[in-house]
């Protein structure tokens, strides 16, 4: 199939099954992991990180609020191995749920089965980094995880009635052959959710004197994946410095993009170029984008929870209102910084 082909096929298919744009946010944990040797990462690159690099509860939450103001989505939480055990996992998943009135996504590292059987309907599914095609070139790049444990983190996620996730790297030195073993990934593991990422290549690793992949081998990939699987859900990241990609992904079949700081795109020249490549989008797409990337009337230092959610938890809601002066600090905090950038 020619790769215009690909494209329209890709694009009729996604709008066939889908109604949404999504602007997802990654809410990250910490900035630190125990592993540190994936080739390709800038956390490979930090020696030491005083209390593992942590963010506090509040910073977290109110990171939560601010995403729920916008109507943006939480791709997932996002940590490095080993950040926090699984206590304190579990209660920041309930408490973002609590807030944002969704299940939660959760990448954040392989969880032991008795561990991931501690959860509830507040969680949504689980991610396996497993970062590209095949296990060979997998473990050239992460040579400290474990492929078969990914897998197997897979199969008992699937078992528990999660749902699972993966997520690949593109430009790491895969071969475009080698697509079809991703393709039996995800059939074999029954996966929902890819999202995909273009190389960003990080001072300190192996391949901070790369560039990142082509964009049309981008746009090829995303679509044979679409056509393959018409009701997947992929996940698209880009970077600041490559925003026009916004449409052609979301012709090619992406439901949804992220890797956006608020900070440092809310309301700024950047949102309004993506906004504008979005509306773009819009004009020849069923699908809508129900959020924001420019109004700032919707960032307000006040803390809401959903009124009709199943998703309430109300113990985790009173522990989090037992916090609201600092959170609302956090909240105040990030609006500032948003509007003095812009």
């Amino acid at each position: 199939m020619q790769f215009s082909e690909k494209i329209t096929k890709a694009f009729e298919l996604t709008e066939r099954n889908f109604e949404s744009i999504n602007i997802e946010r990654a809410i990250f944990l910490s900035y630190y992991c125990d592993l540190r040797d994936c080739k390709f990462c800038y956390m490979s690159t930090i020696k030491s990180s005083p209390k593992k690099g942590l963010r506090s509860f509040e910073s977290i939450f109110a990171e939560a609020f601010l995403v729920k103001m916008v109507n943006w989505k939480v791709e997932f939480l996002s940590s490095g191995y080993g950040a926090y055990n699984i206590e304190k996992i579990i209660e920041i998943v309930k408490g973002v749920s609590s807030i944002t009135g969704e299940p939660v996504w959760l990448n954040t590292g392989i969880l032991e089965k008795e561990e991931l059987s501690l959860f509830g309907s507040e969680l949504k599914g689980v991610t396996a980094s497993i970062e590209t095609f095949t296990e060979k070139l997998f473990q050239e790049l992460c040579p400290s995880k474990n492929w078969d444990a990914m897998m197997e983190f897979l199969e008992y996620s699937k078992e528990l009635g999660y749902k699972r996730g993966i997520t690949i790297v593109l430009g790491l030195g895969e071969k475009k052959d080698d697509l079809d073993n991703l393709f039996q990934i995800i059939k074999d593991y029954k996966v929902d959710r890819v999202t995909f990422y273009s190389l960003n290549p990080h001072k300190g690793t192996i391949f901070e004197n790369s560039i990142p992949p082509p964009s049309l081998y981008y746009l090829d990939v995303i679509s044979e994946t679409r056509i393959m699987f018409p009701k997947i859900e992929i996940i698209t990241g880009i970077w600041s410095d490559r925003i026009n990609l916004v449409g052609p992904l979301l012709l090619a079949g992406s439901n949804g993009i992220t890797k956006f700081s608020m900070q440092k795109f809310y309301g700024s020249k950047l949102g309004k170029s993506l906004s504008s490549e979005i509306k773009e989008f819009e004009n020849i797409s069923k699908r809508r984008f129900k959020g924001s990337m420019t109004d700032m009337s919707l960032l307000k230092n006040e803390i809401e929870f959903p009124e009709k959610s199943e998703y309430t938890n109300k113990f985790i809601e009173e522990e989090i209102l037992k916090k609201k002066e600092l959170i609302k600090e956090r909240i105040d905090s990030y609006i500032t910084e948003i509007k003095s950038l812009k």
